[in-house]
């Protein structure tokens, strides 16, 4: 506890003007802030640019060949008409969002987003953890043909469906449910609006700190304090391994009870109640943190500074492949938790063209990579492309893996 990085890690985790650090949303919670961030009229700040973002990111899905939609449907002909840089170049001022438009409570979308000027209703139907079914979202394209059908002008607006789902993974998503109609989507283009919203903060717009904040949260994005508060958590989790690993594991229960039962609590059980971030910070990033550990004790050939982790994911730089400027990876080898239990993982290889400052250098690496990979000579529009090595790995698995690729990729590696 004389550690002066926990001491840092306790002040920069102190919960500030952000409500979102005190409470946890529910569904219903979810979505309403997601309308409050899609209309350009709310008190953000940020204008029609989320809504772009989104409507940006959905047509660039419909165009990558990858999202299952037919054709024929109305979401895929409405983003065949809107691509990026026409959404990029118009005005969306006059949108407005709403929970309810004239179908059941139990039959309705979470939200839905209007424009009248634009004439489009865009049906975004959110989940926070749970799974979309395809008789749920068949159901919700029945009731709204209904609800169209006894209000005569919303035939004169396309209709968009749309799928959110936070844990959205995959590229090859054409077996989702009513994926020829719902364009599926993760919440990766927030990154875009949380970037543009901290920049806002920094010119003093005080509005723009819950868009940060929901942005934080719900993608992968991290602001830089969040990032500061990870890498304080993965150095004490390397010097004090043991001493962190008993206090997470001591701080699992109702700590309080334990409190009011000893009449001489422990100094670790009194800092565990007066930092309860902190300890929550360090339980979520240990397990991660023992995997990059394992992993540059198995791979010493992999530098430290290769190996990169946040709470849930963990992503390591072939060698040969690191930026000179210190900016993110064009190829990294990405490793998550399986669904099941965190002691199986899950390895993909990740190709992104916007690590490599050359559009054309980018595609050229992409087709070395088919030597290695031949699935990165699919969906060749795509400028980001995962690609699932292996599944359900043990640790040691893992690593023998991550060695192999380690091995194949560095002998393509970029002359830099």
């Amino acid at each position: 506890m004389a550690d002066e990085d926990l001491l840092t890690l306790c002040e920069l985790q102190r919960t500030g003007d952000e409500v979102l650090d005190v409470i946890s949303l529910s569904e219903n919670q979810h979505s309403d802030i997601l309308g409050w961030l899609l209309d350009p009229r709310e008190g953000h700040g940020q204008g029609d640019q989320i809504l772009r973002d989104l409507l940006a990111a959905a047509s660039m899905k419909a165009a990558s060949g990858v999202s299952g939609l037919d054709g024929r449907s109305t979401t895929a002909r409405f983003f065949k008409e809107w691509p990026p840089s026409r959404i990029r170049t118009t005005g969306f001022g006059s949108a407005f969002y709403a929970r309810e438009l004239g179908m059941k409570a139990s039959e309705r979308v979470d939200l839905f987003v209007i424009d009248p000027q634009n004439k489009f209703i865009l049906l975004v139907e959110n989940k926070a953890g749970a799974e979309h079914t395809d008789a749920q979202l068949r159901q919700y394209r029945t009731s709204f043909g209904e609800t169209v059908a006894a209000n005569t002008h919303l035939r004169e607006y396309d209709h968009v469906y749309v799928a959110l789902d936070r844990d959205f993974e995959s590229d090859e998503n054409t077996s989702r449910p009513c994926a020829d109609t719902w364009l599926h989507l993760g919440y990766d283009w927030l990154k875009t609006s949380a970037n543009r919203a901290l920049l806002h903060v920094a010119r003093g717009n005080a509005s723009a700190k819950l868009v940060v904040s929901y942005c934080n949260r719900q993608s992968e994005w991290a602001s830089p304090e969040t990032k500061r508060c990870i890498e304080l958590a993965a150095a004490l989790h390397q010097r004090h391994s043991l001493a962190i690993g008993t206090l997470v594991e001591a701080s699992s229960g109702r700590i309080e009870k334990e409190w009011l039962k000893t009449k001489e609590p422990s100094t670790s059980l009194v800092f565990m109640l007066q930092n309860r971030s902190v300890v929550e910070l360090l339980r979520e990033t240990k397990g991660m943190a023992s995997v990059k550990t394992e992993l540059h004790a198995r791979l010493p050939s992999i530098p430290l500074s290769n190996i990169q982790h946040a709470r849930a994911w963990l992503s390591v730089c072939p060698s040969g492949w690191e930026q000179p400027d210190g900016g993110w990876w064009p190829l990294y080898m990405d490793v998550r938790f399986s669904e099941s239990t965190t002691t199986k993982f899950n390895l993909r290889l990740v190709w992104n063209s916007a690590g490599v400052n050359d559009g054309s250098d980018a595609q050229d690496l992409r087709k070395k990579l088919i030597g290695v990979e031949p699935r990165f000579g699919s969906f060749g529009e795509s400028q980001f492309r995962r690609v699932v090595i292996s599944k359900e790995l043990s640790l040691t698995e893992l690593s023998r893996s991550i060695d192999e690729l380690n091995v194949k990729l560095q002998d393509i590696a970029p002359i830099i």
